[in-house]
């Protein structure tokens, strides 16, 4: 067996901020978690609420799986574990109805584990953290409200370009577009009004030509809203089409994440890793991941060409944690 680990937090010389985090039972079970990153600065004992979540779900998850009362074989159990764990802190802290009805106070986590119980593989993946198995087959979400907001900030960036000459100032100011929308981002004078609107309604058109199968009420409310004030309503909303998984304590139902099972026989290799990849190495491998990662900083900084995200990197400031976990059995 071999296994390579490596995780960075968005900020390289501020390790205590990532919110990733990866756990390894040999044998057993192999986990990455993504805390989502906090909107408003909401905290958990001192912690802001991303990584407080992430963490809480590896230490949960490792103390479950190695005691008497995992199962192994029932990928749908961990995921219940993991939202007691998520539950009882809002409980403890005296937050569960105040987090209920404000998205921007929950904490929540990705997760994508891989647990073998006999001949049997067994895979859950919630969120946007992915899955490579063999080299060859991915099992990974994207999520059409991330394209959305990712959508704004194309959109607003040659505004901004024009008019901003420092590349991280536009990066700044063009996260704002993403994050408020366009009914509530501050752009400091940068963008008039008229063109916030031309944003607004190229967006728009974006989704209706690209994204029609998302209704427009929901389009709207994404691109007015923005990160913060529009995804969260989204956040384990069964009845949307926007609707995605994540674990943040509260209700999620079990066709809105994927489950599988394989011959264990059948697996050479696990690669398991978090969405601050844009896209997998060529081969296996911390040092293909990271090659690759480098090649995109390279080509894509600002994530606005051939990589499409809600934010880019700015001097000393990726896009995103990063992690990955490969594992050769």
């Amino acid at each position: 067996m071999r296994i390579e680990a490596f995780s960075e937090a968005k900020r390289a010389d501020a390790p205590d901020t990532n919110e990733d985090a990866f756990l390894i039972l040999p044998g057993r079970a192999y986990a990455v978690m993504d805390g989502v990153s906090d909107r408003i600065g909401s905290r958990y004992d001192g912690v802001l609420a991303g990584r407080y979540a992430s963490q809480l779900l590896r230490r949960t998850l490792e103390a479950w799986l190695t005691g008497p009362a995992a199962k192994l074989d029932d990928p749908w159990a961990a995921v219940e574990v993991a939202t007691a764990a998520i539950r009882g802190t809002y409980d403890r802290l005296g937050l569960t109805d105040a987090v209920r009805g404000d998205w921007n106070r929950q904490m929540a986590s990705t997760l994508t584990l891989v647990t073998f119980a006999g001949d049997t593989a067994y895979a859950v993946l919630v969120g946007d953290s992915g899955l490579r198995i063999n080299g060859k087959t991915v099992w990974r979400e994207d999520k059409d409200i991330d394209t959305i907001s990712s959508m704004l900030r194309r959109f607003a960036w040659p505004v901004i370009a024009s008019r901003v000459t420092n590349p991280d100032e536009r990066e700044r100011l063009s996260r704002k577009v993403s994050w408020g929308g366009t009914r509530h981002a501050d752009v400091e004078g940068v963008m008039t009004a008229q063109e916030m609107a031309k944003v607004e309604a190229k967006t728009l058109e974006f989704c209706r030509a690209e994204l029609s199968h998302v209704p427009r009420g929901e389009a709207e409310k994404m691109v007015f809203g923005g990160i913060v004030h529009g995804q969260g309503g989204f956040q384990n909303n069964n009845d949307a089409v926007l609707g995605y998984a994540s674990l943040n304590g509260f209700e999620i139902r079990r066709d809105k994440i994927r489950i599988e099972s394989m011959p264990a026989a059948d697996i050479e290799t696990l690669e398991l890793y978090s969405d601050g990849y844009f896209e997998p190495g060529d081969t296996f491998g911390v040092d293909s991941w990271e090659a690759k990662f480098r090649d995109i900083e390279r080509r894509d900084p600002h994530k606005i060409t051939e990589i499409l995200a809600p934010r880019g990197s700015l001097a000393g400031l990726w896009t995103d944690d990063r992690t990955y976990l490969g594992i050769v059995r």
